[in-house]
């Protein structure tokens, strides 16, 4: 005999309710344990950012400072570095830090579970500039206090706009000079973009606006048989002849303004 559909649908067997909840059950415990990992993490950074609970206690300075004192730059970011351990700004520490002339830069790092360090790097001034700035040897310009200038630093002048070119030129010409054992005094490029080296002797050396280091080597090579003996009489040296220079000796006016082949 056919069995009827009725009849088939009948001996199926019955899914208990246990096994038709489960998947609700299973996603609504997902559901709460999310909700539980939410509710812990907005706890936790709530809790972080009260500062009372883990406070920043000690600041650390570290770094070869030889024109600065730590009490400087504590008193420097005292203001700043306050407040809770993650909370802290840190940008503006290093910034108030950095306010300080002679700081050229500041690294931070927080140390667990309450200190700050700082890594500071000072300033090496290479030359004055004009009347009170001074320059490092990336031709950045600071303005330290001036008790703290240290002394018989190289005066460097010239358009505020071709420091950093100035710079350029006194670090060769320092390393020019290296043979005869001078140094550079002053240096100076005019708004004419003509170059003036004075030496630590005294001497000027006028150099012009084009080739004036290569001048400069020019009187480099002739200086131990040309100059060496009369140094202390030398005064100027117009180095900007193309196959010679002009010489101005003091106490010798027969000298004087004589042009000298070389």
């Amino acid at each position: 005999m056919r069995k009827t559909a009725g009849q088939a649908r009948s001996r199926q067997p019955a899914v208990p309710l246990r096994e038709r909840l489960r998947p609700w059950l299973k996603r609504a415990a997902q559901m709460l344990l999310l909700m539980v990992m939410l509710g812990t993490v907005i706890w936790c950074v709530t809790w972080l950012q009260n500062p009372t609970n883990m406070p920043l206690r000690t600041v650390r300075i570290e770094g070869e400072l030889r024109k600065l004192t730590i009490a400087q730059l504590q008193a420097a970011v005292s203001t700043t570095a306050r407040g809770g351990f993650f909370t802290v700004d840190a940008d503006a520490v290093r910034r108030a830090a950095e306010s300080l002339p002679w700081v050229e830069s500041v690294t931070l790092r927080r140390v667990w579970p309450d200190t700050l360090k700082l890594r500071v790097v000072e300033q090496r001034a290479a030359a004055r500039w004009g009347e009170r700035a001074l320059l490092n040897r990336q031709g950045q310009l600071f303005t330290p206090d001036a008790a703290s200038i240290p002394p018989r630093l190289p005066q460097l002048n010239g358009p505020e706009e071709l420091r950093r070119r100035v710079m350029e030129m006194y670090i060769a010409m320092t390393g020019a000079l290296v043979p005869i054992g001078r140094h550079v005094a002053q240096l100076h490029l005019d708004n004419r973009r003509a170059w003036l080296l004075t030496l630590d002797t005294g001497v000027e050396l006028k150099l012009g606006r084009d080739d004036a280091l290569m001048r400069l080597q020019r009187f480099v090579r002739v200086y131990p048989t040309v100059f060496a003996a009369r140094e202390g009489a030398l005064k100027t040296v117009d180095l900007r002849y193309s196959n010679g220079f002009a010489v101005r000796w003091d106490r010798s006016p027969e000298t004087a303004g004589q042009k000298q082949e070389g």
